[in-house]
């Protein structure tokens, strides 16, 4: 059952052809900075760009890798550079409306999606913060203000660019579905289709195309009719487990977990929701605790025996019971990532055949190593969405 709409925005939502676009704002880029400092910036955006793109820390947002790269490129100061940017965005960017067209079925779907209550994010390619997004949602004639979605993605609260499928699991991590619960709507094959099926997310592709196509596909009008004319959302068949899958949940999910914790006040890691529920601190030490005692090994022991017996991990501790592993979460949470990062070179080092090595669960019965790894994921998930909860920011 579908219960997560994300929708690509620019040339789905908005017209905006990157052709002009791109173009137009680079240059506007360069004219402001050598106004500004006496030298143009766009050659170093670009960098940025491929940096973000990169292989890079999963615990780093897209904007704190572009302002690291553009203090190292210009000699400027982080406070600096952000005052600059902060101008360009007021002053200059809204002269690029002007590139782009409302698309006009978009407003009307918004409005039905909202209503049926599905969680609807905007699945913008985020190499631009936040400003950027709103003033491209308000030029598409749409809510422009964070209460509207269950997310909105900008370079300030995502860990992966488009071209990732790890960038599709951080934010079903984010809006506390499984990846079957999804579908993404885009243009762009590489950008929107390619990487969310690989996340195991259902798709649509925008585009005005008539021939055959392996994919459900058309026109924004399409989809706005096949969902609210023919349910089509809730004929959706869910895509299969796949091996595909577990490399960007594992790593989405960390991205999804640093980007819950951002501004987290320091009174805020010892402080229980309710006397019978774990604090922030003791939700991420039982991340990794568990990473290190029962989801890492339970696949390595998979790969090293015949059909292993996996018994059920005993019931964590109570929040009177558990002992907090690190003075802050943000200590906790960096362990965590690092043991992350151990399970996924494992992870890469499996072979094909891996996957469907047999095992045998106390709870689950006849499993597999892909399904056990698929658990692993979904057990990030449960404790995500525990943790935004219990920091008040789930929607």
């Amino acid at each position: 059952m579908i219960k997560a709409v994300l929708l690509d925005l620019d040339d789905t939502l908005l017209i905006n052809p990157d052709s002009r676009f791109v173009i137009e704002y680079l240059g506007q880029i360069d004219h402001f900075f050598t106004r500004r400092w006496g030298q143009p910036l766009s050659r170093v955006l670009l960098k940025t760009l491929h940096a973000m793109n990169g292989t890079r820390d999963m615990r780093q947002t897209n904007y704190a890798v572009a302002l690291d790269i553009i203090s190292q490129s210009t000699n400027r100061s982080i406070e600096e550079i952000q005052t600059a940017f902060e101008e360009f965005y007021r002053e200059v960017f809204p002269q690029l409306r002007s590139c782009t067209q409302p698309v006009s079925a978009a407003h009307d779907l918004i409005t039905t999606l909202n209503k049926h209550d599905y969680a609807l994010v905007i699945a913008t390619n985020p190499l631009y913060p936040a400003t950027a997004v709103y003033q491209r949602l308000a030029w598409a004639g749409l809510p422009n203000t964070p209460e509207s979605y269950a997310l909105v993605t900008h370079s300030e609260n995502m860990h992966f660019t488009k071209s990732h499928a790890a960038y599709y699991a951080e934010i079903i991590a984010r809006v506390g579905v499984e990846p079957d619960e999804a579908i993404m709507v885009g243009d762009n094959p590489s950008n929107d289709i390619a990487p969310a099926q690989q996340a195991g997310l259902s798709v649509f592709h925008i585009t005005s195309e008539s021939s055959q196509r392996s994919i459900p596909g058309g026109t924004l009008d399409d989809f706005y009719r096949q969902i609210t004319q023919e349910n089509w959302l809730d004929t959706i068949i869910p895509p299969a487990i796949a091996s595909s899958m577990i490399i960007p949940e594992l790593s989405g999910n960390v991205g999804a977990l640093f980007g819950m914790l951002t501004d987290v006040k320091p009174h805020f890691w010892e402080q229980h929701p309710d006397p019978e529920e774990w604090s922030p601190i003791q939700v991420i030490c039982h991340l990794l605790e568990s990473e290190t005692t029962v989801q890492r090994p339970r696949l390595e022991r998979i790969v090293q025996q015949h059909n292993p017996f996996l018994a059920s991990p005993q019931s964590p501790p109570g929040p009177h019971q558990a002992q907090t592993c690190a003075p802050n979460g943000w200590q906790a949470a960096t362990s965590f990532a690092q043991e992350r990062q151990k399970t996924l070179d494992f992870v890469r080092s499996l072979q094909p055949e891996d996957w469907q090595r047999p095992a045998r669960h106390s709870i689950f019965g006849p499993t597999t190593l892909l399904e056990m790894a698929h658990f692993t994921a979904q057990h990030d998930r449960l404790h995500i969405n525990q943790l935004c909860q219990t920091l008040g920011r789930c929607e």
